[in-house]
């Protein structure tokens, strides 16, 4: 019997050589039992999409083929119990089985339904990690949070109607388009957010001299403006200043203060999302009666 075992085990490996691709296998077990759970689906996922499933044997076991050689992130489900992730990402190589990706499915709580799905940038595609997402409808919210991958899981709901909204550090708040119904023993899956980042702040810096001395001038008003609006400051003792909270894009910039003749830098400065453009600095020629 063991023999005709491995004879399947070499027979499946060369197949997965012959076709260039590779697969996964493991195991699924009740993580408070550690018995096994039988006919619970592993998806392996790439960039959020799934590339393969398999569905468990009478022992727990599971076996993905077919899978072409990169990074995949691997996903158990069941009736009856929270989905699992696996914690990393996990490497198929060509002609190769990744082994022992095994997962424990939690029970969920009686009488009560769960809800999960994943929080990624919009425009990049990358999962949000530490996302905030809010479950609520009247009289009740609860909140989770996003793992390093960007999935969130909220147990312990009662049966009914929700609301879910996500928000994260520097992204706009996002609210599911529909309600979500929970239901007792199931989790409701897929309830996934793309939000959008918002613009960084970034700022302009540098100092103002005397044209003739040298030397820095105080209380300078530095103007900062482009098709938004202006901004303003005032350099200090030292002749430094510092214009933030600009969003990214061009700006002139000009420098004025009463007995100085007024001056525009040269060229319109840029403005980088969470940095500041420095050296943008000034040599104010004194006004004598001449240039009066």
């Amino acid at each position: 019997m063991k023999r005709a075992m491995g004879l399947m085990s070499i027979i499946l490996v060369a197949g997965l050589v012959f076709a260039g691709t590779g697969g996964i296998s493991g195991k699924v077990t009740n993580l408070i039992t550690g018995e096994p759970v039988v006919n619970a689906i592993v998806v392996a996922c790439s960039d959020s999409l799934p590339a393969g499933r398999a569905q468990t044997d009478e022992q727990g076991n599971y076996l993905i083929s077919g899978l072409e050689p990169g990074k995949y992130q691997v996903i158990a489900r069941a009736r009856g119990y929270v989905p699992a992730h696996y914690p990393r990402a996990v490497i198929v190589q060509e002609g190769q089985i990744t082994t022992d990706i095994n997962l424990a499915l939690r029970p969920i709580e009686r009488h009560t339904g769960a809800i999960s799905g994943r929080v990624i940038n919009l425009i990049t595609r990358e999962p949000i990690r530490n996302a905030t997402v809010i479950i609520y409808n009247q009289g009740f919210r609860k909140r989770a949070r996003t793992d390093r991958n960007g999935y969130y899981l909220c147990r312990g709901l009662r049966p009914g109607t929700y609301r879910v909204s996500a928000k994260a550090y520097h992204y706009f708040a996002e609210t599911y388009p529909e309600p979500v119904v929970i239901q007792e023993h199931q989790v409701t899956e897929n309830i996934n957010f793309a939000l959008t980042p918002k613009p960084r702040k970034g700022g302009i810096a540098g100092q103002v001299l005397n044209s003739e001395t040298g030397y820095p001038i105080a209380g300078v008003l530095i103007t900062v403006r482009s098709a938004d609006g202006q901004h303003t400051s005032r350099t200090d003792r030292h002749g430094f200043y510092l214009v933030w909270g600009l969003n990214p894009g061009n700006y002139e910039v000009s420098a004025y203060k009463p007995g100085y003749l007024p001056e525009t830098y040269p060229e319109p400065v840029s403005v980088i999302p969470a940095q500041i453009t420095r050296g943008i600095d000034f040599r104010l020629q004194p006004m004598t009666r001449k240039t009066e």
